[in-house]
């Protein structure tokens, strides 16, 4: 008994203090390369996810990692013609442990999306992944 009442105690404890992305949290962008892949533009990337942030979350992106409460990694890597692969990241900045996983997705060249397999796959990334997973950062 002893034991279990330890394990419901430590397990709340984590939850309590378990870092959570909030609406106003403050967030540093980075573009990762992936090993043995064909990476595209990161900077190009991290701007496509800039704007979906802004446009899409209320969260403050920084300029500097030091001010930010967490960093996002994004890595967008080329496939077949147009289409696009993506992987967003998030990493708690205080203890630099990962708070959130996305799958990969995958980006196609259409005109919805600027003809842009990145934008498409970023945009799925913040949409369908972030948003969902943390409801309290939509706009």
């Amino acid at each position: 008994m002893k034991t279990l009442s330890l394990i419901v105690l430590f397990t709340l404890s984590s939850l309590i203090t378990f870092a959570q992305l909030k609406s106003d949290s403050k967030v540093f962008l980075t573009f990762e390369q992936t090993q043995n892949e064909v990476n595209v533009d990161g900077e190009n990337a991290i701007a496509m996810l800039k704007d979906y942030l802004a446009g899409k979350t209320s969260l403050v992106i920084t300029e500097s990692k030091e001010s930010a409460d967490f960093t996002f990694q994004l890595r967008v890597i080329e496939k077949k013609i147009g289409n696009r692969r993506g992987k967003l990241d998030i990493i708690d900045n205080q203890s630099s442990t990962p708070i959130f996983e996305s799958k990969w997705v995958t980006g196609t060249s259409t005109a919805f999306y600027g003809y842009s397999g990145s934008r498409h796959a970023i945009g799925l990334l913040v949409k369908d992944q972030l948003v969902k997973a943390f409801p309290n950062t939509a706009k």
